[in-house]
């Protein structure tokens, strides 16, 4: 459908895609993303996913269009919401509350300074954006959500932001994520250098704690035998639709009756928590990791690489300073953090070194890039850190979250 539409008098042509059509160009532009990924080592060296080269080339291509006068675009973003929540139950659903205990006294450290990390984020990005005049929910987004969640939470979180009053949300948290990214990877690695040459550390590793590793080994015996079956996934996809039939309108209830702002997919994420907690115990189901996982990957790359599509490129020529602001302080405090006080709770040795660098790279552009980093400096020094590769994984993807999304969604109701 072609309807023309008229903006200064210039007739602009506004293409529609709908439901499937925009689902079916995203799932295009994800392949032309992983192509680019494996064939230009400049994306793989920066831990840049697939959906964010394949949607951000065509987030430039609507922004020449539209600046040139020739065309804009409009979606239907059903199927993008269906992905992003899909994906936040599936990561409520691979988290047990055991986890903690499981990783000993050094994940909990580990987690509680990401916790930390949290709290400064968003108060540096509030704190700044007031400062700069600009809107504090424009500087949240440049916080937690996209530097510790990376592009995937920056895209969930931002209808939030969006339904509380601020239409950029989705294009600074995705600005401020691919920098992340980028600052991550090029600051984590000499920083971690710099500890190990500074302190004169042993190139030795501990290792974890021998009930860990116990239990860690059973659980990759277990994740062996795991088989990824259409049965499996059947019985995966019900429990997560379930438990978004449940969440979603609890979570709008829950709104109505308090005025605080309860997104369904994230109130939906913590029933998966629970529910996981309560099925480890009672066995109330056979669930599997294996089709669970397959599921969340799948579900992330699709919605952010349309989160990516959607991006309005344009509406950062004004928030430009104040975001660069932003994101320089934020690179500063989460690196003196690392240094100053992750390297010295982890033990000052060279596994603290590894995780001071991997922190960085986690705390600014999310846990893919924190485990890329680690990986840099161990292939420098020629030993691997299975601690800080155990940590990290388990603190990113899961754990930090669990405080991370209320206390963003704190943070965003007060300001709204």
């Amino acid at each position: 459908m072609y309807p023309f539409s008229k903006e200064g008098g210039i007739n602009i042509i506004t293409l529609n895609l709908d439901i499937i059509t925009f689902a079916g160009l995203g799932a295009l532009l994800l392949m032309l993303g992983n192509w680019a990924r494996d064939k230009y080592q400049f994306f793989w060296k920066f831990s840049i996913p697939a959906p964010v080269i394949g949607g951000f080339g065509f987030a430039i291509i609507m922004l020449i269009l539209r600046e040139t006068n020739l065309m804009v675009f409009e979606f239907d973003d059903t199927l993008y919401d269906l992905f992003m929540y899909i994906f936040f139950v599936t990561i409520g659903l691979t988290t047990g509350l055991n986890l903690l205990k499981k990783g000993g006294k050094l994940l909990l450290l580990y987690v509680l300074v990401c916790w930390l990390l949290v709290i400064v984020q968003n108060s540096v990005g509030v704190g700044v954006a007031l400062l700069t005049e600009t809107s504090p929910l424009t500087g949240i987004m440049a916080g937690y959500a996209s530097l510790q969640g990376g592009h995937g939470m920056a895209g969930s979180l931002s209808p939030v932001v969006e339904s509380l009053g601020e239409n950029n949300a989705l294009t600074v948290g995705m600005a401020a994520a691919t920098y992340g990214l980028i600052a991550g990877a090029l600051i984590g690695g000499p920083v971690g250098n710099w500890l190990i040459k500074k302190n004169n550390l042993k190139i030795e590793t501990d290792t974890m704690e021998s009930n860990y590793m116990e239990e860690l080994s059973q659980e990759i015996k277990d994740d062996k035998k795991d088989k990824l079956t259409s049965q499996h996934l059947f019985v995966s996809g019900a429990i997560i639709f379930i438990i978004l039939a449940i969440g979603m309108p609890t979570a709008e209830w829950i709104t109505n009756i308090t005025g605080f702002s309860v997104p369904g997919h994230i109130f939906s994420l913590f029933l998966g928590i629970f529910f996981r907690s309560v099925n480890d115990k009672k066995q109330i189901v056979k669930m599997s990791d294996k089709s669970m996982d397959m599921i969340s990957t799948i579900s992330l790359n699709m919605f952010l690489v349309m989160a990516m599509m959607k991006l309005k490129i344009w509406e950062l020529y004004d928030l430009a300073i104040p975001l660069t602001i932003i994101l320089i302080i934020q690179t500063i405090v989460t690196v003196l953090i690392a240094m100053f006080i992750m390297f010295k709770l982890m033990g000052r040795n060279y596994d603290a070194a590894i995780l001071a660098s991997g922190f960085i790279g986690h705390g600014l552009g999310a846990t893919p890039n924190g485990l890329v980093v680690m990986d840099a400096v161990c292939k420098k020094y020629g030993v691997f850190s299975k601690k800080a590769f155990l940590i990290i994984p388990v603190a990113g993807t899961v754990l930090t979250d669990v405080v991370g999304v209320p206390v963003f969604l704190f943070v965003a109701n007060l300001f709204a």
